[in-house]
Parts: structure tokens; C-alpha cells; sequence
């Protein structure tokens, strides 16, 4: 048996993430294997009761039908205790193995390397976690209190009719025969297969279902159909298609299963009736085919009930292989390597290919990042501009070479310590469902009047003023909804507060009006005093004033020099500096009339 399967059992799961509350798995068995038979032994003395009233021939044994009822009685409510205790402890179970879940999962996406989340649908992770750990949760409290009963139940009954009659046994337990027969054939691995794939077809329309909800206005706009939203259109079509595929599948032996199931009860009365004459006790007859007829609709109920307690069985089982999806994932190791004598970032012979591509994104790139000087990345778009950051911030890990930060690989590193000694402001700013002050301070521990001056230096005082000058006020509450411009600046009030030693800036201006664009500039100036910083802009004007400007082309460092030196003997970056003074001189023809 793989790792993949031992880690979805229910024992798997409760060893795993029930901490502490283990013990309640085997009260949950134990008192579900007693209200199974508690649930049994009522029928058996319902039987002895009216055996004894058909036979009794007007001499009734009065203490004896007492005794068959109090034993009715008491097995009814031993059945309701032990169901009771079972469904109490298996709920505290489901919680608690919920609750780890849910806890083991974030803390797994937390260990995972932050290049993970920009290749992944945030809302497919929440799923994974969250929806799963609920369903484990509804299978844990609701269906395997059932599980022992529903076992037991039927071997209890199976051995109740061939005790009490072996002619009519047999009629109930041929039924049976062919009922695990086509159960078989609808649990074989081709059928395991098509429940996977339409598994799998239901989370791509759920997922291409929401990114279709988030396009709406766009389709609206230019007045499109559904169809014009292919990845959708096509989920549709997919689900479509693997739901037919199933549905006929299961058609063929459910209907035969369902047939065996309910022969038994069809067929027992008519068989009574054509072995009644020969028989010397028609009174025995017709009693005991009464308790099978009765009994055989009990029989079909208990296997109807394990048949809905393997299908929960089952996707309990997919629910966990999912969340293991997640569990199992590798998290960055800490490698220890020797340190260098080197200050500031150094890239020695450092190449990367991102997965699932075949042409490296950055390709034996040696250089040396010194402290108080300012750095400005260009180049073409796929040039290894963004890879470079993202590099150096362990966004990922290299395939070659080293990357060192103050002389320390930053694979030596812990996560917490690396980030810490860098600032970095992406151009697309996510903010958090909160206050500015928790926005700008991200849990940090600082002084008003530091977090004050951060927000004077982000020039983000128009922000706080909107705010009626109440920093706790939730963004997007009270007119405070912000632009990506103004998130923008927001982003660098992180980065004035952090205050570190190193500055990656990405596209900062990326997304910003004009009015926020030159804001923007003004504090990435003041930001950049003292600081090794490193920046990305396709618009070159901004980075005309940088220290040293780094050419890239294909993944490779062609050219590092000043603005000046670099117009002079380098075709690439006059070619990029020439586009970009095109594109500013751009206008609309308007014919010989003012524009």
C-alpha cells in the first residue's frame, strides 16, 4: 500500500489531526457496534412474541410475552444511549480533526515559497483547505458513527434468517450475492477513474466558473455570450460530458444492483404461497414468512445505507488526497553553505528556468549589488528583469550558482530573517481587509510618531485625511476606498517603516495616474537614501539619474553603466531609450486641427 493511501484511511486521518481526542475514535466504534445490535435484537424478540401469540392456542404465557417486551423496551433505549454517546464523541472528533486541518494547512502554505502563490489560483488553495477539511469534517460527525452499524447490521441479519429458516435464507441472501456482484463492477478502477475525472471537471468549472463571474462587466461591455469566455465555455462542455460519461457508466449495474436488492421481497411472498400446501406447519409457515418479508425490507435498508456510507466513504478518501495535495508539497529547505567576504548582494554564475519551461529566464548572471548605491534594471519584456527580484528575495530558488546577501547564500537563511533585511514594493499592491495603520504597519510593533512620519514620507496624509484623520478606519468603509496609485503609496509607507537596508522596487508607478505617478517618484527618491536599491521601470526617464543601469537581454547581463556611457556604446539600450522617447512624442493625427 503507497503513502497516498494509508494517509487517506479514517485511522490515518484521526492519528494525524485529532491531538489529544484519538480516544474518541474507538468510543465512536464501540458504542456504534452496540446500537447496531441493539437495533437487531427487537425484531428477534418481536418474533418470539408473535410466534408465541399464533401458537399459544388460548394458553398465553403471560410473564414470558412480558419478559420478550421488556426486552424490546430496554435494547430500544440501550440503541438510543449508545447512538447518542457515539454521535456526541464522533462530533467532538470532527471538530478537532477539522480544527488541525485547517491549522496544518495554513501553516504548510506559510513554509511554501512565496513564487508558489504567483502560479497558483488563491481561491483553488482556499478550496483545498477550507471545503476539505469541512467535508472531513461532515463524514467524521455524521456518517462514521454509522459506519460499524451499518456493517453489522446486515451480517447480524444474514445470520438471523439462516438460523431461524435455511429455505427462505437462501431467497434473502441470493439477493445479496448479486447485489456485491454488480457493487463490484461499480466500484472497479475504470469506474474509480471516470468518478476522478468528473471530480476533477467539477473543481476546473468551479474554478473558471468564479474568474467568469469576475469578467462579467467586460463581457457586457462588448456584448458577448458565454462563449466568447472560452476557458469557461469550454468547463462547461467538459463537466458536461464527464457527468454523461458517469451517469451512463453507473446506469447499467445500478439498475441490476437495485433489481437484486429488492428480489427478496418480491419474491418471498409468492414463494410461501407455493410451498404452503405441502407443508406440515402452514401456521409456522406463514409466521415466519411474515418475519422474512419484514426482515428483507430491513436487509434492503441496511444495504442501501452501506452503499451511501461507501459513497461518502469514497469522497472523504478525495477530500483528504486533496488537502495532502497541499500537506505534501516541499517547503524551501535552509541549506548551510560558507559565507563570503562580500557586502551587499552578489550573484555568482546564477541561472534560472521557471517550471514547466524549457528556456531560462535568467542565464549565468555574475554581479555585484553594493550598499548606497542605486541600481535600475532594463530591458525587453521576458528579459529576466522581475527574475532577478524575486530571486534575490527567494521567491524562488536558483538552479545554479549562488545568490549572497551580505556574504550569507540566501538559501542559508530563514524566511523571516531574509525578508527582513529587504523592502520590496511590487507594481501590483495587494492591500489587507483592515485599517490603514494595520495596512502600513503589517503587525508590526511601532510608535504613532513613526508610523506618522511613514505616512508623511508616502505622502499618504491625503489618505489619512479622507479618514477624518483616524488611521483605524477600515479601507473601502466610509467613502475610503483607494486607487491603485494611492495603494501604491501606501505599499512605500511599508517600506519607509521597515526601513531596511535593501530596496527592490518593481514597476512601482506602474499602475498610478499622473498625479499619484509623481507622488510616487518624490517618495521612492526619498526612500532610496542610504539604500542599496535595485529598481525595474519601463519608462526611463525615471531611472535615467540612476548610479548604474543593468542592460538584460534574454535572461544575460549585456551591459551596467550610467545613462551616458550606456548611449554611447550600446545598441540595445539606445534602441529601448529611442522607443521610449517615441512613445512620449506620440499623437493622434487629428487632420490639421487642435487635438
Amino acid at each position: 500500500m503507497n503513502k497516498k493511501e494509508k494517509n487517506n484511511t479514517i485511522k490515518a486521518v484521526v492519528n494525524k489531526f485529532a491531538s489529544g481526542k484519538k480516544y474518541l475514535y474507538y468510543l465512536t466504534f464501540l458504542m456504534s457496534a452496540i446500537s447496531g445490535i441493539t437495533q437487531i435484537i427487537p425484531f428477534y424478540f418481536l418474533y418470539k412474541l408473535i410466534r408465541e401469540i399464533v401458537f399459544s392456542d388460548g394458553g398465553l404465557d403471560k410473564s414470558l410475552l412480558i419478559n420478550y417486551v421488556l426486552m424490546i423496551f430496554v435494547s430500544q433505549i440501550a440503541g438510543v444511549i449508545c447512538n447518542f454517546v457515539a454521535l456526541l464523541a464522533s462530533h467532538i472528533l470532527a471538530f478537532r480533526v477539522e480544527k488541525n486541518m485547517r491549522k496544518e494547512g495554513v501553516r504548510q502554505l506559510v513554509k511554501l515559497p512565496i513564487g508558489f502563490f504567483q502560479n497558483e489560483d488563491t481561491g483553488r488553495l482556499r478550496r483545498i483547505i477550507d471545503d476539505n477539511a469541512s467535508k472531513t469534517h461532515t463524514f467524521l460527525a455524521h456518517n462514521f458513527p454509522d459506519i460499524t452499524s451499518a456493517f453489522i447490521i446486515p451480517i447480524l441479519l444474514i445470520a438471523l434468517i439462516i438460523v431461524v429458516d435455511f429455505r427462505l435464507g437462501l431467497v434473502s441472501i441470493l439477493g445479496i450475492i448479486l447485489s456485491f456482484f454488480f457493487m463490484g463492477k461499480i466500484m472497479n478502477s475504470d469506474m474509480k477513474e471516470k468518478m476522478a475525472e468528473y471530480g476533477k471537471a467539477g473543481e476546473d468549472l468551479n474554478i473558471n466558473g468564479v474568474e467568469y463571474i469576475r469578467g462579467i462587466p467586460i463581457v457586457k461591455v462588448f456584448n458577448q455570450s458565454v462563449e466568447s469566455f472560452q476557458k469557461f465555455y469550454h468547463a462547461i462542455m467538459n463537466y458536461d460530458e464527464k457527468a454523461r460519461d458517469l451517469v451512463f457508466k453507473f446506469k447499467k449495474p445500478m439498475l441490476l444492483n437495485s433489481v437484486s436488492l429488492n428480489a427478496p421481497v418480491i419474491l418471498l411472498g409468492p414463494i410461501c404461497l407455493l410451498i404452503l400446501r405441502g407443508d406440515q406447519n402452514p401456521r409456522e409457515l406463514i409466521v415466519k414468512c411474515a418475519f422474512y418479508i419484514m426482515i428483507s425490507f430491513l436487509l434492503l435498508n441496511a444495504f442501501m445505507k452501506v452503499s451511501a456510507i461507501n459513497e461518502s466513504k469514497r469522497k472523504f478518501e478525495i477530500s483528504v488526497e486533496k488537502l495532502y495535495e497541499i500537506l505534501n508539497l516541499k517547503p524551501m529547505e535552509i541549506i548551510e553553505t560558507e559565507s563570503i567576504d562580500k557586502a551587499g548582494i552578489f550573484f555568482n554564475n546564477v541561472s534560472f528556468t521557471y517550471p514547466g519551461r524549457e528556456t531560462r529566464a535568467v542565464d549565468s548572471v555574475d554581479f555585484h549589488f553594493k550598499h548606497g548605491r542605486n541600481y535600475a534594471l532594463v530591458g525587453g519584456s521576458g528579459s529576466g528583469k522581475s527574475t532577478l527580484i524575486k530571486l534575490i528575495a527567494r521567491l524562488y530558488d536558483v538552479d545554479e550558482g549562488e545568490i549572497y546577501i551580505e556574504g550569507m547564500d540566501v538559501r542559508s537563511y530563514e524566511t523571516e530573517k531574509l525578508l527582513s533585511e529587504m523592502a520590496i514594493v511590487f507594481q501590483e499592491t495587494s492591500l489587507l481587509k483592515g485599517s490603514l495603520k494595520d495596512n502600513i504597519t503589517m503587525g508590526g510593533n511601532y510608535s504613532d510618531e513613526q508610523i506618522m512620519k511613514a505616512i508623511d514620507d508616502a505622502q499618504c496624509r491625503d489618505i489619512l485625511e479622507r479618514m477624518d484623520g483616524d488611521w483605524n478606519t477600515l479601507i473601502g468603509t466610509k467613502g475610503t476606498f483607494v486607487s491603485g496609485g494611492e495603494a501604491q503609496r501606501i505599499a512605500l509607507a511599508r517600506a519607509f517603516l521597515k526601513d531596511s537596508k535593501i530596496l527592490l522596487l518593481d514597476e512601482a508607478s506602474a499602475y498610478a495616474d499622473t498625479e499619484n505617478e509623481a507622488l510616487i517618484r518624490d517618495s521612492i527618491e526619498k526612500l532610496k537614501k542610504d539604500k542599496l536599491t535595485i529598481s525595474i521601470a519601463h519608462r526611463i526617464n525615471s531611472i535615467i539619474g540612476a548610479d548604474e543601469i543593468i542592460v538584460l537581454d534574454r535572461g544575460r547581463i549585456i551591459d551596467s553603466g550610467t545613462h551616458e556611457e550606456l548611449l554611447e556604446r550600446n545598441e540595445e539600450y539606445k534602441k529601448l531609450f529611442s522607443e521610449y522617447e517615441s512613445s512620449i512624442e506620440w499623437k493622434i493625427d487629428t487632420g490639421g486641427r487642435d487635438a
